[in-house]
């Protein structure tokens, strides 16, 4: 599925329209050059799940940010799989969290789960494509 946004505020709304068409996902795959919108959707996604967009915040250092049933996920920073890492990922999946991660490509050990994918890809200052694929 391919989509096009013409601004941040529909990107989040985007965000929000797939995240309630596939409810069974668990885990989500967000792969884009850095400022493609990938933090701009995960505020569509918080407020989706009720947390204040506000406290979304690119745990670029930290690497996980856990809200109440949901957890982001930026690896930018990730310089090799970390077993630990994956073993805290593991633990949110087991209670029923819904993981979005962006830069999935630095977990190789996680490439071949049922997941969806959204590839961002920028389209102008404030425009942006993105393509969903789910994977199974």
């Amino acid at each position: 599925m391919l989509q096009r946004t013409h601004s941040p505020e529909e990107t989040k709304a985007l965000a929000r329209q797939w995240i309630a068409a596939h409810p069974t996902i668990k885990l989500w795959f967000l792969k884009g050059d850095l400022g493609a919108g990938k933090t701009c959707f995960v505020k569509g996604i918080a407020t989706f799940f009720g947390s204040p967009e506000n406290q979304v915040k690119s745990p670029t250092f930290s690497f996980i940010e856990v809200h109440d049933n949901w957890v982001h996920v930026d690896l930018y920073r990730l310089q090799e799989e970390d077993v630990f890492l994956n073993q805290e990922l593991e633990e949110h999946l087991q209670a029923g969290r819904t993981l979005f991660i962006e830069w999935p490509q630095r977990l190789l050990s996680w490439q071949n789960r049922p997941h969806a994918e959204i590839q961002f890809t920028h389209q102008g200052e404030t425009e942006r494509e993105l393509k969903l694929t789910l994977l199974s």
